[in-house]
């Protein structure tokens, strides 16, 4: 009695097998940018409500105090530096995101930095021990100014004050982030190690000061200063954390921060970078990480996306506050 073998399952050809891997790719394909599309989205729109909810607390904190926060120095101070009266050494010395800090629910952070200011008189480090730098002087000629450097002293041993305490300088704000910069997660390179307010926004040196030529210790402006529109002038800008191994930080936004100022304390209007490599990056001007354009936020409080493309000229305008200037049809 013979036996029946069962029935042989058919397999895949090798032709068939091929026509599914090619339907698999397709669909793949069809599908990265999509979700490319979406992450894209996502990204710019957190983004964007970081920039609203910094004009929402230069708002608040123009409610309270009549003014807006100090780009730099301390608030209330009397100027012009370095000739501060001993008053202000008990105030809290930094860049404007410092003094925000209570408005963007920092307040513990603010009191802590605050009290010990109080307490120990210093808002800057203090310095214990000096060694010598070999004497001398270098003269630097930029854009009509001369700068004298000197090689002297240099300290060795200080204690923090202010923003520079532990449990205050190596703070990190999620307010700060934009997910679409590509230097984000570059943590190991940064300078300053992602501390003292890492920051994917910068502040329009421009429209923050009472003039441009007091340089960053200028007196703070009310909204008053905003001759052209408040929805004409831009107050924030994203840019790169990361910009050519310098790390911008908004807790001490002089010559790091770089939005309208250059090293010199020379203003400025440069136009924006859209995605250009961090090496290749100006930390003089504002970066994009997104393929349309910068997100800006005007002293309005608005947020607006601004496309790659616009004339020089309406950027000028845009961060001048009282030039007299209207942006043209490009913005």
């Amino acid at each position: 009695m013979s036996r029946r073998r069962p029935p042989r399952r058919p397999g895949f050809t090798l032709v068939e097998l091929l026509v599914v891997i090619a339907i698999i790719a397709i669909l793949i394909g069809l599908l990265l940018p999509a979700v490319s599309k979406v992450r894209d989205a996502a990204a710019r729109a957190r983004c964007q409500n970081n920039l609203k909810q910094l004009g929402i607390a230069v708002h608040h904190h123009h409610d309270t105090v009549g003014l807006m926060p100090q780009y730099f120095g301390v608030e209330g101070g009397r100027y012009p530096y370095p000739n501060w009266p001993a008053d202000n050494l008990k105030r809290v010395y930094g860049g404007w995101f410092a003094h925000l800090l209570p408005f963007i629910e920092q307040n513990n952070l603010y009191s802590f930095i605050q009290t010990e200011i109080m307490q120990s008189g210093r808002n800057e480090p203090e310095c214990l021990n000096y060694a010598g730098g070999g004497g001398g002087t270098v003269t630097v000629h930029y854009n009509g100014h001369d700068y004298v450097y000197s090689n002297g002293a240099y300290c060795t041993n200080e204690i923090p004050h202010g923003i520079w305490l532990d449990g205050s300088h190596q703070a990190t704000f999620k307010i700060l982030q934009c997910p679409a910069d590509p230097t984000a997660q570059d943590e190991a390179g940064l300078i300053y190690g992602g501390y003292w307010g890492s920051t994917n926004y910068l502040a329009n040196f421009n429209a923050w000061v009472s003039d441009r030529n007091e340089g960053v210790w200028s007196r703070a402006v009310s909204f008053a200063n905003f001759t052209d529109g408040m929805s004409n002038t831009v107050l924030f800008g994203e840019a790169y954390r990361d910009c050519d191994r310098i790390g911008r930080i908004a807790l001490y936004s002089w010559f790091y921060h770089n939005f309208g100022l250059d090293w010199y304390m020379q203003p400025n209007t440069l136009m924006f970078q859209t995605n250009p490599n961090p090496r290749d990056c100006d930390n003089w001007r504002t970066q994009s990480g997104h393929s349309m354009g910068i997100n800006v936020c005007m002293a309005d409080g608005s947020v607006r996306a601004v496309r790659t493309g616009i004339s020089q000229a309406t950027w000028d305008t845009v961060l001048l506050p009282r030039d007299g200037g209207i942006p043209g049809d490009d913005w």
